[in-house]
């Protein structure tokens, strides 16, 4: 088993991205979008675990874009790079870096964009490039793609795509390979230790910001929009009487939002969040009063019958 208890990813909740390659692992750290950044701010990471469990981090990440991993290490690109279908020359050319488990970088500039990089073993590690631009069809932008198969020793200075014989990417077999490189869960046998994790250092001003956010994306509810005349409506046609409370202490405080509505005229229906993860971290309510709106508007939630002392929970 191996840990890194001490690495310190801030006060935000993170997204993981586990990358498999045939030297090891890579795990990716982001910290999740909020609408509001400066509130429990959280830093990006990767870790390295080879395969006799050594662990390695070469963080920090700041803004650079994942692109994959290979033996060679983890690739990444400038954060400013362009991703805009329609700007030609942001399709062809990038700005590669690959940092290796030991924290090393190589900077390596390609004249195509670089669509993924993956490693299915040590003799079949390879990049896709998109060959053009994004064309237009009538169902959305449609991406061509073309593998350059890589060697397991350093790296080239540069990658120039007009010298080499590229080989279209084959989309029913690269899916059928990604999809073996995913994470697979293991049956826990009995007896086996599990890791433990230290309580993130968030601090008090950090925690009442992160509860105030998460109230605050449920302000006024029963005013929620306004027309162009300045009338009001509620998130939901028939909503009424909303109210948020807050409870429970950190790490475990949660936010309950009820309210009445026409589709339980018995009582109240309840959406509880936690303000943090189980580290402490804040997990910001991104967009989560449209997501309510969307699964009353979709009836998505238990039957009625499963309501406890007139409270719903949905």
């Amino acid at each position: 088993m191996a840990t890194w208890p001490d690495l310190d990813l801030g006060a935000r909740a993170t997204q993981m991205t586990l990358l498999s390659t045939s030297s090891g692992a890579w795990v990716v750290y982001r910290p999740r979008e909020a609408p509001d950044e400066s509130i429990a701010p959280g830093r990006s990471a990767a870790v390295h675990i080879g395969r006799d469990a050594r662990v390695s981090i070469v963080a920090p990440l700041g803004d650079l874009q994942l692109i994959g991993a290979t033996v060679h290490g983890l690739w990444l690109r400038d954060p400013a790079a362009s991703s805009d279908p329609d700007d030609v020359t942001a399709w062809l050319s990038d700005d590669v870096r690959v940092w290796s488990n030991e924290g090393a970088e190589h900077r390596m500039p390609v004249d195509r964009r670089i669509a993924w990089a993956l490693d299915a073993g040590a003799s079949d590690t390879r990049v896709a490039v998109f060959t053009e631009p994004p064309r237009r069809s009538p169902r959305g932008r449609v991406h061509t793609t073309a593998h350059i198969p890589l060697q397991p020793g350093e790296l080239p200075a540069e990658i120039r795509t007009r010298t080499l014989v590229l080989d279209p990417v084959d989309d029913a077999a690269m899916i059928k390979t990604m999809s073996a490189l995913l994470p697979q869960r293991v049956a826990r046998e009995p007896g086996d230790p599990r890791a433990s994790w230290r309580p993130a250092p968030v601090s008090a001003a950090d925690r009442t910001a992160a509860v105030a956010a998460v109230t605050g994306e449920f302000a006024d509810l029963a005013a929620y929009w306004t027309d162009p005349s300045g009338a009001t409506s509620p998130l939901t046609g028939g909503l009424r009487q909303p109210r948020v409370e807050v409870g429970g202490e950190w790490p475990d405080t949660r936010v309950e939002v009820s309210f009445r509505h026409p589709l339980f005229p018995g009582g109240r229906m309840r959406r509880t969040l936690h303000v943090f993860d189980a580290a402490g971290r804040f997990v910001p309510a991104l967009y989560a009063s449209v997501h309510l709106m969307e699964d009353l508007a979709t009836h998505r939630f238990p039957p009625v019958e499963t309501a406890v002392d007139g409270i719903l929970d949905i």
